[in-house]
């Protein structure tokens, strides 16, 4: 599918760049976390190792795909 970046604003493709090149899994928090939270690998806040982002930016990230792909 051929992504129209028209949709986006100047801001809006640079988070989504942004996101893109960030790591999808933080790092472990250096031993301050529990074994099962980790980083988010866009601001560094604490979550779930398997998500690897925290819920704003995975809400950002798909918002910013589904302008992208045209359905909003």
């Amino acid at each position: 599918m051929k992504l129209n970046w028209n949709n986006l604003s100047k801001e809006e493709r640079r988070e989504y760049m942004q996101l893109q090149m960030s790591p999808s899994r933080g790092s472990s928090g250096g031993g301050y976390l529990p074994d099962d939270c980790g980083e988010c690998g866009a601001c560094g806040q604490p979550c779930l190792v398997d998500v690897g982002w925290c819920n704003e930016y995975i809400e950002d990230l798909v918002t910013q795909i589904e302008k992208l792909e045209g359905a909003q």
